[in-house]
């Protein structure tokens, strides 16, 4: 595994569907096993943390470790062992927003690759987006099911779940060395 450290700026688009490719239906089929806590407007399933969460700012570019054991989620396992076999994997988590909320327009400012020494974060959709509206930069971005996106998240973001179902997403937050960044077709293959 080859580590980068990042000279500012690197361009790029704020949005990158990267080539890889997981199983959708699989990945629902395991979620809807998974036994969700009761929840109001968003809820964060903690998968791999920092070594010191106390200390995690969002920038740490340490490995994660798994919070507990993973072996009842093997999907999920194999879809971060898959980026841990590449680089290295600082967070990964399962975000759900409720069904009929809303995310704020926000920023993340240490999620970019303008970011010097920063981690990158790629989002993963589980569930279905019909009615379910991720805008970036004031423009929407469709995500499919069991696709992978890198999203320029230092940038201005809102999420906006219109439909009657939860929205689910698996993120992990990686090191963007030099295999990332050829995902992302910002270096050769």
């Amino acid at each position: 595994m080859t580590a980068t450290t990042l000279a500012p700026p690197i361009t790029a688009p704020d949005r990158i569907q990267l080539p890889i490719q997981f199983d959708a239906a699989a990945l629902q089929a395991e979620l809807a096993g998974i036994k969700a806590s009761p929840y109001v407007y968003y809820y964060v399933d903690m998968l791999c943390i920092p070594p010191d969460m106390s200390k995690h700012t969002g920038t740490s570019r340490a490995p994660a470790i798994d919070n507990g054991d993973l072996s009842d989620i093997p999907v999920l396992k194999s879809i971060i062992e898959h980026f841990r076999a590449h680089t290295t994997v600082t967070l990964a988590r399962l975000l759900r927003l409720e069904l009929g909320a809303e995310v704020k327009l926000h920023t993340d400012p240490t999620l970019g690759l303008d970011v010097p020494d920063s981690v990158v974060r790629l989002t993963v959709p589980i569930t279905d987006p019909t009615n379910v509206t991720f805008w970036l930069n004031d423009t929407p971005t469709q995500m499919q099911p069991g696709e992978c996106w890198y999203l320029k998240l230092n940038d201005p973001h809102r999420i906006l779940n219109a439909s009657d179902k939860e929205r689910v997403n698996l993120t992990i937050d990686v090191v963007p060395n030099d295999w990332v960044l050829t995902q992302l077709g910002l270096m050769p293959r």
